[in-house]
């Protein structure tokens, strides 16, 4: 796994044998670094998506990151979500939170509405308690492109 950039709060690798853009949150970034942390996550994986035959999963440890604030959760509706599912064209997205019940219920609720607003997009969305798990997620789904390729 090659670290493709790190920050005081964040840090963002790429795994090239699992096809795995795979960030991390080290604790909670203001708002300004939050934004900009995810923008520059979803730029190298703009960059790096180019060089797999098969789509680039996204992965994001949230455990540290702390509760995001009201602005910034507008954010993540009217800009983020735009950004990464359509722009950047992201189809599976799996973040380890751990197990706070708030996060849980807070990123089933984005998974819901996100499979809701993009339905045309075929996203896999799940959340995951560590980085195996959702590994082994990451796996199950290149079966599915593989039979419905």
């Amino acid at each position: 796994m090659k670290s493709l950039f790190k920050e005081v709060t964040l840090e963002c690798f790429l795994d090239s044998d699992a096809r795995v853009l795979f960030h991390i949150w080290y604790g909670k970034p203001t708002s300004h670094s939050f934004r900009d942390g995810l923008m520059r996550v979803c730029n190298e994986y703009i960059i790096h998506k180019k060089n797999f035959d098969t789509p680039l999963h996204w992965l994001a440890d949230t455990r540290s990151l702390g509760v995001v604030t009201v602005d910034d959760q507008g954010w993540l509706q009217r800009v983020w979500n735009e950004t990464l599912f359509v722009k950047a064209g992201v189809k599976s997205h799996a973040v380890i939170i751990g197990d706070d019940v708030f996060a849980k219920y807070a990123m089933e609720k984005f998974k819901k509405t996100m499979q809701e607003q993009y339905a045309d997009k075929n996203l896999h969305l799940e959340t995951f308690e560590d980085k195996e798990s959702a590994y082994k997620w990451f796996k199950t789904i290149e079966q599915t492109w593989k039979v419905n390729s």
